[in-house]
């Protein structure tokens, strides 16, 4: 059959008769229209529910319990038969292909299971016709477009076929037909002939008949349809279905909370798929979902305090077969209240008890966290940080799917920081919310970076890097066209590499800092830089261009020369932003585009710097010290990209940090350094001439004109401006 023709479906006819719960799973997703940014704290950690199929099942597909009742299938018939053999005739053969089976039994067919139902056991061949049949029927009745009056089209009505189901005396496979004929019964809306079976001869069938699991759904779904929604509660309680009980009692007028819930099914049925499911909801409904969205602390409940006790109750009560699941949930409550002192002492214990290797998995990741906020940070931890960054290094490389490359590559989700991949968000998490503030409040900075730079491109690194950038570039904009603010912009427009929390860290940590980490990727100090300098993004044109552009922030001209100069130049068409003015120039003036422009603004700074300790001359000396001080002013100003990657709310991305660049420390420095050197310019010069350049220069034309009437820029100015005005001089020269 195809995927929604299975024979054995737990839950599916519920969902055509209940409607169905909105999911408690939730993911962070992005608004309409709206770019998400999601910071490190944001991301869920705690995990319990493992969605994927069963490792100790040969076979599972899209059908839960499909694999179950494979074996079940296989022991009927023979266990030469495989389970893939079973399952494409049980679950993906249709309706029509069966018939054709059916009706050439005598041909030779390449798989097992039909050559022995066909061959050697007709009574299995003539129950899964029934059973597609029921199946058939009840698919195009719970069709939206379905009404009573039209024809299904098979050879049987839902009627006949719960009669044949139910007159079926076959030992052997009674209670497969009993499934059916309560199937039948149900989508006939015969809920009290469903309750009937049940009570008379289903229930006594033993507790682990797989039949008798999968028909318990319905009789559950029929003491509901009657009116007993406490009973209903008490038959879901049993199969451990939770969101089926919240459900029913809130249709029935009547609420119970989450825990209730949980603790009823705990005391039925312990060891439940659905305890994982719900345990999981709930507990990250309590994570902080980080700064952005203003939910950041825990807040704790009655309810929380309950599901503790639970957790410790079902941890030590011998019931459950995964008591390391509870120590870990109480583990992660406990540390939700603040205390991860005793966090870490309950997760010991969930470290010591029975486990699963999902569990096992996320009580490590938790053990990294903890680790990460209770020990100090010296050389031991280092050390054991080391091993258990390449225990999750390998998880990262060796989970990664196509869905995962797939959605790096597009680059939007890696941009605003969404989750979409469990490990790679717990090691972002975990790094750059914990580790990394820590590092550097205990003064390493060089390995915060180092750490920042693996949680934002370790992934990049698995996938194709240059692919992610190019498609994470803008190439449908014309470089020649686009402009804005005094900027011209790429055509390659880069989003990721200016923008990522490596890039906030780097650019704002200091420059003495990040000479200090360029000079460790060079000259790794050990295993642990080699590790993460192989797990970051460390190309040296990248890291050259953002030294040079803070030695340019800094007015460290020279060393900006030397970081700049080692940037090749088809890195600097990589540039986000492109000057359009000349930064010497007090008045705007445009210049043709050019990509090396820091490069060349730091040589004549330099050179600026070199004369004015040479000359002693005061007219000439005072022209050099003004274009020096324009220099200073317009590289924190009007050609901000000199020292800067992005301004304001002109730039956006994963943390894109908005400074206050008016306020700035730098631009504050860099204002004062020019002001007094315009200042000192005007003191020294002894020539009128010289004066009345320099004031023209600055725009100042009230000055040059009453100060300096006779000279040649003051006679230029009398006689061609009528409407004179001091522009740029002494916005200079106050602040």
């Amino acid at each position: 059959m195809k995927c929604n023709l299975k024979i054995i479906q737990t839950m599916k006819s519920l969902r055509y008769f209940l409607i169905s719960l909105i999911s408690l799973l939730t993911a962070n997703n992005a608004l309409a229209c709206w770019d998400a940014w999601y910071t490190p704290r944001g991301y869920y950690m705690y995990r319990v529910y493992n969605n994927r199929p069963d490792p100790e099942l040969a076979i599972e597909g899209c059908y839960p319990g499909a694999g179950k009742n494979c074996e079940e299938w296989q022991k009927l018939t023979s266990e030469t038969i495989s389970l893939e053999e079973i399952y494409r005739v049980v679950y993906e053969m249709t309706l029509e292909e069966y018939e054709a089976v059916c009706n050439n039994k005598n041909a030779k067919y390449e798989n097992g299971f039909v050559e022995w139902i066909t061959k050697k056991d007709t009574a299995i061949l003539d129950f899964l016709l029934l059973a597609k049949t029921n199946e058939y029927i009840r698919l195009k009745r719970h069709s939206r477009w379905y009404y009573p009056s039209m024809k299904t089209g098979a050879r049987m009505t839902l009627a006949e076929v719960a009669e044949k189901a139910l007159s079926e005396k076959n030992a052997r496979l009674r209670d497969r037909y009993l499934l059916q004929g309560v199937r039948a019964l149900f989508s006939l809306s015969e809920y009290e002939a469903c309750i009937k079976l049940w009570e008379s001869e289903i229930s006594h069938l033993p507790e682990d008949n797989l039949m008798r699991q999968l028909i318990r759904p319905y009789i559950a779904g029929a003491e509901f349809h009657t009116g007993h929604a406490r009973r209903a509660v008490e038959y879901f309680a049993q199969i451990g279905d939770i969101r089926s009980m919240l459900y029913c009692m809130e249709r029935a007028g009547e609420k119970i909370s989450v825990i209730d819930a949980l603790e009823m099914v705990c005391e039925h049925a312990p060891n439940s798929n659905y305890i994982e499911k719900t345990l999981q909801s709930y507990v990250r409904e309590l994570e902080p979902l980080g700064e952005f969205y203003g939910k950041d602390k825990f807040i704790k409940t009655a309810d929380c305090g309950r599901l503790y006790a639970l957790c410790l109750k079902m941890a030590r009560g011998g019931k459950s077969n995964n008591p390391a699941m509870w120590y870990y949930t109480a583990a992660f409550l406990t540390d939700l209240e603040g205390n991860a002192t005793k966090a870490s002492y309950l997760l010991g214990l969930a470290e010591n008890s029975k486990s699963s290797a999902y569990i096992d998995e996320s009580i490590e990741v938790f053990r990294i966290y903890l680790d990460a906020k209770l020990r100090p940070y010296n050389a031991s931890y280092e050390n054991r940080l080391l091993a258990q960054l390449h225990w999750l290094d390998r998880k990262i490389k060796d989970r990664i799917d196509d869905n995962v490359r797939d959605e790096t590559a597009g680059g939007y989700k890696l941009l605003s920081g969404e989750s979409y991949y469990y490990w790679n968000d717990v090691m972002r998490r975990i790094l750059l919310a914990e580790v990394c503030p820590r590092m550097i409040e205990a003064g390493k900075t060089t390995r915060a970076l180092q750490l920042a730079n693996m949680a934002d491109n370790r992934l990049l690194n698995l996938v194709n890097q240059q692919d992610v950038y190019d498609k994470m570039s803008c190439s449908c904009v014309n470089v020649k066209s686009y402009t804005m603010n005094g900027y011209r912009y790429s055509d390659r427009f880069n989003r990721y590499d200016y923008s990522n929390h490596f890039f906030e860290m780097i650019d704002s940590i200091g420059v003495d800092k990040a000479i200090e980490y360029v000079g460790r990727v060079s000259n790794p100090q050990g295993d642990f830089d080699r590790f993460l300098n192989s797990r970051g993004y460390t190309g040296q044109d990248y890291l050259n261009d953002i030294v040079g552009t803070q030695c340019l922030r800094n007015m460290r001209y020279k060393e900006a020369l030397e970081y700049l100069g080692k940037v090749s130049s088809a890195y600097k068409n990589h540039h986000n932003v492109y000057m359009k003015y000349d930064p010497f120039s007090a008045d705007p003036k445009a210049i043709g585009m050019k990509s090396d422009f820091r490069y060349d603004f730091a040589r004549e700074m330099y050179s600026l710097e070199q004369s004015m300790n040479i000359i002693t001359e005061p007219n000439r000396k005072a022209q050099l010290m003004v274009r020096y001080a324009i220099g200073i002013r317009n590289s924190f100003d009007l050609c901000w990209g000199l020292t800067q990657y992005y301004k304001g709310t002109e730039y956006w991305g994963q943390v894109c940090e908005k400074r206050d660049w008016e306020n700035d420390g730098h631009t504050k420095a860099a204002m004062k350094r020019a002001k007094e050197l315009i200042h000192l310019a005007c003191d020294i010069v002894t020539d009128d001439e010289t004066g009345a350049n320099i004031q023209y220069l600055l725009c100042n034309f009230r000055t040059v004109v009453y100060k300096y009437p006779n000279t040649e820029k003051g006679q230029l100015l009398r006689g061609k401006c009528d409407n004179l005005y001091d522009h740029h001089a002494e916005s200079y020269r106050s602040r």
